[in-house]
């Protein structure tokens, strides 16, 4: 809830990031305020804020550590989120499984159908493990890290963490980054695990294409997708964690499940002991992203209050969102 000894028209929460999830700089800054699901504490809106060191956007608050392994727990919102969704009538199929169309459009960048004698891959974040599935099959040595599931360890290796040991040759981290507060963290993880030329691929929601796809809580929602990522700042995060980006998987046959839609970022990499060093203004193509975005989905009050400083604006969204919730409340009773 917002801090009492707050000023009336000036939204602050308690709990607020005073640095960057990613990369620990202190040099963030609010971007907007935007409505949220209401959460155990009863907000029901966050700051979405921006930091200029490494250019990601992030929730804030950002839900503890304590509630993300809640979630994410066997038997959390997650998991039971994955069946509801696995329990409804399958929409029509795209022709070809969109995980055999990644597998072949990394054929260029990593022997994903013939991997030479002992490769090893390792799946961070595998869900039910369908991506080493394909793998194992075609003869890679399969490990995997899943919270949320044991259904996957019944054929695959089970990993705590990335083994910091230099031994794997492919590493998958398929729309994880949104989902977690330690990314740069993660990355360096894997690239500890992965050996000096191993490939890793990393596919999170588009946030440089938003003014084309037009799906913010793709992007950022407060509640699963909580930090967001330019093709710029993801870019330097790798290289701070040791790897160059060698690609950018793009096209309509890899949008088929979102119906040709530019929703994903698809990046290839490799790890090195001399990655590039990151681009300038890190933040830059973030912010223009999201302002595209909201010139053409405001109306004229949207506008007018987005001329105001971020935590009057939050002041006045909070009463105006609490106000609709009474309204709600007496119409039932």
């Amino acid at each position: 809830m917002p801090n009492a000894k707050a000023p009336l028209l000036w939204l602050r929460y308690e709990n607020e990031a005073r640095a960057c999830p990613a990369c620990e700089s202190p040099r963030i800054t609010l971007l907007d305020v935007f409505k949220i699901p209401r959460d155990r504490r009863g907000r029901r809106l966050a700051f979405l804020t921006g930091c200029n060191a490494c250019g990601v956007l992030f929730v804030n608050p950002l839900p503890s550590g304590e509630e993300l392994h809640e979630r994410y727990a066997p038997e959390g919102a997650w998991a039971e989120t994955r069946k509801v969704r696995a329990a409804r009538p399958a929409s029509q199929a795209p022709a070809r499984d969109p995980r055999e169309v990644l597998l072949d459009a990394l054929e260029p960048y990593v022997p994903v159908h013939s991997p030479p004698s002992g490769a090893r891959v390792i799946d961070f974040g595998c869900g039910e493990g369908r991506f080493l599935d394909r793998l194992r099959a075609t003869g890679w040595e399969t490990f995997g890290i899943e919270p949320s599931t044991p259904v996957p360890f019944q054929r695959h290796h089970r990993l705590d963490r990335p083994p910091q040991d230099g031994s794997f040759d492919f590493a998958i981290l398929h729309h994880v980054l949104e989902h977690v507060t330690n990314p740069l963290q993660i990355l360096r993880e894997l690239a500890g695990a992965l050996r000096e030329g191993g490939i890793l691929f990393v596919g999170i929601p588009a946030l440089d294409t938003l003014p084309v796809h037009g799906d913010f809580k793709y992007c950022v929602d407060g509640r699963n997708h909580l930090l967001s990522y330019s093709r710029r700042c993801l870019t330097g995060l790798l290289a701070r964690a040791g790897f160059a980006t060698v690609a950018r998987l793009e096209g309509t046959h890899l949008d088929a499940l979102t119906k040709g839609q530019p929703l994903r970022l698809r990046v290839v990499a490799k790890r090195t002991h001399t990655p590039p060093s990151p681009e300038p203004s890190p933040l830059g193509p973030a912010v223009d992203a999201v302002n595209q975005f909201a010139r053409g989905r405001r109306d004229l009050v949207a506008r007018v209050r987005s001329t105001l400083p971020v935590r009057l604006q939050g002041a006045m969204l909070d009463r105006a969102v609490e106000r609709r919730a009474r309204a709600r409340r007496h119409a039932v009773s």
